[in-house]
């Protein structure tokens, strides 16, 4: 670790041509009382992302620390990934601060106060923000993600359930000792595709988050066909995935939890394994106890749905080829 280096900002990129100006700038404008280094990891992009990067690095050499690969880190079947793999043995800073190449960050000021809260804090592990949402297909107008309304603790039950409740990994700074080693579970999630709620979990588990009540990134969805948002909203096959990932992971994290969080992981894998039997068409499962009391706080239109499909199951299985739901129900 480097004294004089204080934050290394951590970017994956993979054919981002379109967006990775606009995250390259976003670091570049931070003023801060210390220094930071950007560490950018291209995964063997087919477009002009590594001429791009090429050229900022030209240009900010003191800065931009670039990692050009020739094959794919990616590998979910050997839990490899960029971050852990190339960027985190790199990185000389105290703390890491996240950042994918098709988001960006629009606050100048940002890096400055998180590190601030985090050295005058040092009980906490990660300091995070609140995300604009961007639609890339215009599908929707841009929204804030979470918008608490006052700086806050990130509450352990958001993280619990998914990162879209509690803060988006273009917000995150964290300790570098803890994100960069993360325990046995993050290697579940990270063999279903995904890495960010078990890197949440690790950081609540390990100390109290900050939550920043200030809009400070820009999250794109739907940027480009590899992009996560993209492949979950790909349809039936890939939403179970997740939604199958998210189990494995939660099940996986339980002998972590401590305390009164027990009970919170166990009744998370419930309401997750309820949900996935409402989309498997396993709805007769969910009047069974333990689920029978979740299906009891659903709404009327929810319990009737249920009821139907229940009482007339070829009609359902019928439904669903027609939707091509998979072959449950």
């Amino acid at each position: 670790m480097n004294d004089d280096i204080l934050v290394s900002i951590c970017c994956l990129t993979y054919n981002h041509e379109k967006y990775l100006r606009d995250a390259l700038d976003g670091f570049l404008m931070q003023r801060t009382s210390f220094r930071y280094e950007i560490l950018v990891n291209d995964d063997v992009s087919t477009d002009s992302t590594a001429a791009i990067l090429r050229e900022y690095a030209g240009k900010h050499p003191d800065l931009i620390r670039p990692f050009f690969q020739q094959t794919h880190v990616l590998n979910l079947a050997e839990g490899k990934e960029p971050c852990l793999e190339v960027l985190y043995p790199a990185a000389r800073g105290k703390y890491i601060a996240l950042c994918e190449g098709d988001d960006y960050w629009t606050d100048p000021d940002k890096l400055q106060l998180q590190v601030g809260f985090l050295e005058a804090h040092p009980e906490y592990t990660a300091c995070v923000h609140d995300t604009l949402v961007h639609a890339c297909g215009g599908e929707k107008p841009d929204y804030r993600l979470l918008h608490h309304g006052a700086d806050c603790d990130v509450r352990f039950e958001d993280v619990l359930y998914g990162m879209s409740h509690a803060f988006h990994t273009s917000s995150v700074v964290a300790k570098k000792e803890i994100i960069a080693h993360p325990a046995d579970f993050f290697y579940v999630g990270l063999a279903h595709g995904f890495g960010d709620h078990p890197d949440g979990l690790w950081m609540i588990t390990n100390g109290p988050v900050r939550y920043l009540d200030r809009c400070m990134s820009v999250y794109r969805m739907h940027s480009n066909n590899a992009a996560w948002s993209s492949a979950v909203d790909g349809g039936y096959a890939a939403m179970r995935e997740y939604m199958t990932g998210k189990l494995a992971l939660l099940r996986a994290f339980r002998p972590w939890a401590q305390g009164e969080r027990v009970s919170a992981v166990d009744q998370a894998i419930l309401e997750t394994e309820f949900e996935l039997m409402h989309f498997e068409g396993r709805d007769r499962e969910q009047r069974l106890p333990p689920y029978d009391a979740i299906l009891k706080r659903q709404s009327l239109d929810y319990r009737l749905k249920n009821l139907v499909k229940c009482c007339f199951p070829a009609l359902q299985r019928a439904w669903r080829r027609r939707r091509h739901y998979g072959e449950n129900g």
